[in-house]
């Protein structure tokens, strides 16, 4: 049976001193708060390892990963 294409969202997210990553499938909500001090770039990185961590597919399914970070794509190799 080949089923429907599961959507991951990610995003991380800094405000003044706090910053945060997260990652939804299937409307699971999985986030983590990060060191005030880390950059939005490790905010961004740290959502997109959630997504990996806690997905959960059939094996016959794929997945959308939907994120922003072109930089993160860059200048990781996953």
């Amino acid at each position: 049976m080949n089923h429907p294409a599961v959507e991951i969202y990610t995003d991380g997210s800094k405000d003044k001193n706090k910053v945060a990553a997260a990652a939804v499938i299937n409307h699971d909500v999985f986030s983590v708060r990060l060191l005030n001090e880390a950059t939005i770039f490790t905010a961004e990185a740290k959502a997109i390892q959630l997504a990996f961590e806690h997905i959960k597919i059939p094996k016959d399914s794929h997945f959308t990963l939907i994120s922003d970070p072109l930089s993160v794509f860059i200048t990781h190799t996953f």
